[in-house]
């Protein structure tokens, strides 16, 4: 968070909820807190994070996982704060101060330190030593040491020119942007490449510096989020000289930031332990396909086992030629057409039936190891596929609540410890609420899934027999029904094909030119007994050759 929209932010705090009650305080993620304030009129979300990339204050609005047991930093926090009396921004740094009162009038000073890898926070008593730290820090190779019950130091400050102070000289000899972003203090890197192309453009640079200090000191905040360059940007200023596709402006920093801030923290997965599912997802599936493979070489190695039973039969047709202590015996194989010699090893301490006995315990040994092989091959197979579809529900998943049922999913698959604390309080998420709905340009109904539940749901309770369903082939993709209602003759080729397109779509293959899909009646699909949830076994189905659509506004 650049230090302009750090003050933007600071100025709407000050006016929301300083001398606000803190009712709860809950830390979401290993670098996160929400502080929930009482203003006396409305409760407020206070949402703080020192996460790499993302450090950063602003109210929000969002849902965010809460675990069960509060971390560390977060149960000093719960215990020592009491009231939000006051919030100040550093001069020129990125460095809040948030002075708290505690439950017995005790006086508490929550420092952030927005500074991008090295972001932190440290709670601080009324004579400035460290109460505690979210990242202790030791105090080697010249770092700063933040450990509790030694005195805070603060970062040295910046040294540069004080924009505060009138419009600098500007050198000639160095790129604008360049000294802007070097020398003078405030600034942040956009509104010095914005500064930057308006003098490009042909404007003075003193001029332009100088109508851009006077917007700072009016505090005439405009906070924008767009994209530059592929990229989504936010700024607590317009940025006109820079050309934003998809610029968007809002009325508060808090509400610019909270836009911003959560789609780039679900997308580098800090939101709902998404990276954390991630990680597990990916060790899960390499452990299954080494698996699968280990079993399916133990199956070639068995393939012989009938071989084991000829031999045998061929000792016992022979057992005149055969004498206890030979090593070996050459007899003609008349399992081969035509005819031929095949040498037969035997064990020269049994006897012929017992070397004949010997080959038959290897052929039913052989016979079982193979059902067992294949039994162990289906189940492999089965579970990888639900893994897949898991991880590709892991991909498409674009709130909390989506992220939370694949993690449910994997608890109850035993692959994740389920988190401490009374299940009951776990808010279950209904399937229904969580299909995606569209209409065929004939107007028939389609659901579709976005995880294994909800996959399960619809092919268990909501396809009706008569319904027709869909799915990729033989790849991860949703499970997708046409609900067919009154209409009693055949689908439209164009429905059909509409429908098949959006399974496509919402599979693994949705960047592909084309995917075959499979269409098959509601009343051939079905679950198979102790099958995980989203496995389902299609009796007849016909496929199609689509190319992939997904929804327009996605």
């Amino acid at each position: 968070m650049d230090i302009f929209s750090i003050e933007a932010v600071t100025r709407e705090l000050q006016e929301r909820v300083a001398g606000a009650r803190v009712n709860k305080i809950h830390q979401p993620g290993p670098d996160d807190l929400i502080i929930r304030l009482w203003t006396g009129r409305e409760e407020l979300r206070l949402l703080l994070s020192a996460a790499p990339r993302l450090s950063r204050i602003h109210l929000t609005t969002r849902s965010y996982p809460n675990p069960f047991t509060p971390p560390r930093f977060c149960q000093l926090l719960r215990a020592r704060l009491g009231r939000l009396l006051s919030l100040a921004q550093v001069p020129g740094e990125r460095i809040m101060h948030l002075d708290f009162a505690g439950p017995g009038g005790e006086e508490y000073r929550l420092v952030l330190e927005l500074f991008g890898r090295q972001a932190n926070m440290l709670l601080l008593d009324a004579a400035g030593r460290i109460i505690d730290a979210l990242h202790r820090v030791q105090g080697e190779g010249g770092k700063r040491s933040l450990l509790p019950g030694e005195r805070y130091q603060a970062p040295q400050p910046r040294e540069g020119m004080w924009l505060e102070s009138g419009v600098p000289e500007i050198p000639t000899d160095l790129p604008f942007a360049s000294w802007l972003s070097g020398q003078v203090i405030p600034m942040a890197p956009l509104v010095a490449r914005n500064l930057a192309a308006l003098v490009a453009d042909g404007a003075s640079p003193a001029a332009a510096l100088g109508e851009f200090r006077g917007q700072w000191l009016d505090k005439r905040f405009a906070p924008t989020l767009g994209t530059l360059n592929g990229e989504a940007v936010l700024s607590a200023f317009a940025l006109p000289a820079l050309e934003l596709s998809d610029a968007r402006s809002f009325a508060t920093m808090s509400e610019a930031a909270d836009a911003y801030y959560y789609a780039q923290a679900f997308e580098v997965g800090r939101v709902g332990d998404r990276g954390e599912l991630e990680t597990v997802l990916r060790k899960g599936l390499k452990k299954l396909r080494s698996r699968l493979e280990k079993i399916e070489s133990e199956q070639e190695s068995l393939e012989d086992f009938d071989r084991q039973r000829q031999l045998g039969e061929l000792l016992l047709a022979n057992l005149h030629r055969v004498r206890k202590g030979m090593v070996e015996v050459v007899l003609d194989d008349y399992y081969q057409d035509p005819p031929a010699p095949v040498t037969i090893e035997l064990d020269p301490q049994l006897s012929p039936q017992e070397n004949a006995q010997r080959y038959f315990k290897g052929f039913k040994k052989g016979k079982r190891g193979v059902s067992h092989v294949a039994r162990r091959i289906e189940e492999s197979r089965e579970e990888l596929a639900w893994l897949e579809e898991a991880a590709l529900a892991l991909e498409e998943a674009q709130t909390p609540a989506e992220v939370d049922a694949v993690r449910r999913d994997l608890e109850e698959a035993g692959l994740i410890q389920p988190p401490a604390g009374p299940v009951s309080r776990r808010k279950v998420a209904d399937p229904r609420d969580q299909l995606r709905k569209t209409e065929t340009p004939g107007g028939f109904v389609l659901y579709w899934g976005k995880n294994n539940r909800t996959n399960d749901y619809l092919s268990r309770h909501l396809a009706e027999p008569d319904d027709l369903w869909f799915h990729a082939w033989q790849i991860p993709g949703c499970h997708l029904v046409l609900k067919r209602a009154a209409h009693k003759g055949a689908i439209p080729e164009e429905d059909l094909m509409f429908a098949a397109s959006l399974a496509a779509g919402y599979s693994r293959g949705k960047d592909d030119s084309k995917v075959e899909v499979m269409v098959a009646e509601g009343r051939e699909v079905h679950r198979p007994k102790g099958a995980r949830p989203g496995l389902v076994t299609v009796a007849r189905y016909r496929t199609v050759l689509v190319a992939p659509r997904r929804l327009e506004e996605e």
